[in-house]
């Protein structure tokens, strides 16, 4: 009964606060901007007290967030959540290198610990937004108090990514000019558990689809064809994380994901972190993007873990 008043109370808040971040247009003129690298980064910082740093992945933004932003600076939080280089309304850039898992971990560093000036904070990770953060674990100038894993990955097992010569090439076709717009939303609309029961869904598939027709879609396409090489480095972020002192974790999961399993990845990701039994979610009505799926219910999560902290 106490966990239904709780997310009854969150469900409301949400249809309150959060519509300051329904437009993408209005999204991008909330976030902040800082010179990391040499390369403008955007990201949010939001409300006061405990640091939690929200990391996306591919081939979406900060936006995937929005609708958690509102409700965890409410509950005491002061919520970062960057876009990644080359993501969101970060600098479009067409650097590869640059673009991989360790120079982003560089960048995402540089922001946090030296420019936002962060020496622990919650961290919650989301498809390769987990590689950049296990790779960031090897500097050892800042510490996790606590970390929320959403459908990401470290292992091999359960990742389906589902990349080969054929796929390459139609991703390469695909995302040409006169069709990456309907290829992304159509992309974006299968990671959602119903999209046709999704409200603002117009919106919502704006503020996705829009970064990736302004240059974002090389990003995504660089590290989506990067993955032979971050699967080798799979190891040594396992072994990043077994060298810190344990994290405390919970792990939130979209049964329905057909890129990373629950049945497999989950499970070693849980036994890796030690994560307790009581604080694995995973939901029955969620699919890839679990943050448009159960928001509500995240932040639950966040804040029976977490608020104490």
């Amino acid at each position: 009964m106490k966990s239904m008043l709780i997310l009854f109370s969150l469900l409301i808040t949400f249809q309150v606060s959060a519509q300051n971040f329904d437009n993408y247009t209005d999204f991008v003129k909330s976030q902040k901007r800082a010179s990391i690298q040499g390369h403008r980064i955007s990201y949010i910082d939001h409300g006061e007290g405990t640091p939690i740093v929200l990391m996306h992945g591919i081939p979406t933004s900060s936006w995937m967030y929005r609708k958690l932003i509102p409700l965890l600076a409410q509950n005491g939080f002061r919520v970062i959540a960057p876009d990644l280089l080359g993501m969101g309304s970060s600098q479009k850039i067409k650097e590869k290198a640059k673009l991989l898992v360790p120079y982003q971990a560089k960048v995402m560093h540089e922001l946090l610990v030296d420019h936002l000036q962060l020496k622990n904070w919650i961290q919650v990770v989301h498809d390769f937004g987990g590689p950049v953060i296990w790779e960031m674990l090897k500097f050892n100038d800042f510490n996790l108090d606590y970390l929320v894993v959403l459908d990401t990955f470290l292992f091999e097992e359960g990742w389906n990514h589902g990349l080969n010569t054929f796929s390459k090439l139609l991703i390469n076709t695909a995302t040409t000019k006169p069709l990456r717009k309907v290829f992304y939303t159509q992309a974006i609309k299968s990671m959602l558990f119903k999209p046709d029961q999704t409200q603002h869904l117009s919106d919502l598939l704006e503020g996705y689809v829009t970064p990736l027709l302004q240059g974002a879609s090389y990003t995504y396409k660089t590290l989506y064809f990067s993955v032979k090489q971050l699967t080798d480095e799979l190891p040594r972020y396992q072994q990043n994380l077994s060298s810190r002192p344990q994290i405390p974790s919970t792990i939130i999961w979209g049964k329905h994901d057909k890129f990373l399993s629950s049945e497999k990845q989950l499970k070693k990701i849980s036994l890796h972190l030690g994560t307790l039994p009581e604080n694995i979610l995973i939901l029955q009505k969620g699919k890839h993007l679990i943050t448009e799926d159960a928001p509500g219910q995240i932040v639950e999560e966040i804040l029976k873990c977490c608020k104490s902290l």
